[in-house]
């Protein structure tokens, strides 16, 4: 399934959906679970009732206490660029982002914004894609590595990593996509992506006992790191 293809699928999708609002009880669950403990560890360590926090593209998420920042957020929150931030330097304890990095195009840019609105020793927590399928949101431009995550945050101590989304995510991901790859037609795809999505779907469930699995990483759907400013 080409780029063209794929976007009337998405489409086709959309406008079921607005037809047929009765529809979306039949819409399969995402193909991913996130088993992470980093998010609730660093929310510990800075907590947002006494800790200045910055949920960088935090979409519909809301943490209490957190300043909320995206492209397209509801209010409360600041509608900004990831790579323009309209913070002054050091306001920040703690930045979280997470599926964040893979929908801009230029995530060194983002990084960097983070380091200045960081204080020094600030905590920065990224979690990003590995093996996860084309998800535009509303675009979808890289995916990242351990090793890749190393170079991206070199002004940054990473002090612990993990594996969020693992193996089995990423196995449950493909599935669904795959008959729909088959087919031209983006109504014969949408039926098929439907079909295999509903029968995948318990595949991923299987990471919480797999994705601590020391070999889990290799082919993980997604990374998180915890990393801290250098003084």
């Amino acid at each position: 399934m080409n780029q063209v293809q794929l976007s009337s699928t998405q489409d086709l999708q959309r406008d079921l959906l607005r037809r047929a609002a009765w529809l979306k009880w039949l819409k399969p669950p995402t193909p991913t679970v996130n088993t992470g403990r980093l998010l609730e560890h660093v929310l510990a360590l800075c907590p947002p009732a006494s800790h200045r926090v910055l949920d960088l593209g935090c979409g519909s998420r809301n943490l209490p206490g957190a300043i909320r920042c995206d492209l397209a957020v509801t209010t409360p929150g600041v509608r900004t660029d990831a790579a323009r931030l309209p913070f002054g330097a050091g306001t920040f304890d703690c930045v979280i982002a997470t599926a964040l990095l893979e929908h801009v195009p230029y995530p060194r840019l983002v990084v960097r914004e983070i380091h200045r609105v960081l204080r020094s020793q600030g905590l920065v927590f990224i979690e990003v894609p590995f093996l996860e399928g084309f998800h535009a949101d509303p675009d979808d431009f890289q995916r990242f590595t351990f090793r890749g995550l190393d170079i991206l945050l070199h002004r940054f101590d990473i002090f612990e990593r993990e594996v969020c989304v693992g193996p089995n995510s990423a196995l449950s991901w493909i599935l669904r996509e795959y008959p729909a790859a088959w087919f031209r037609s983006p109504s014969l795809a949408l039926i098929a992506k439907f079909i295999a999505a509903w029968l995948s779907v318990p595949i991923k469930y299987l990471d919480y006992f797999m994705a601590r699995r020391p070999g889990a990483a290799r082919i993980a759907a997604g990374l998180g790191v915890l990393a801290r400013r250098r003084a």
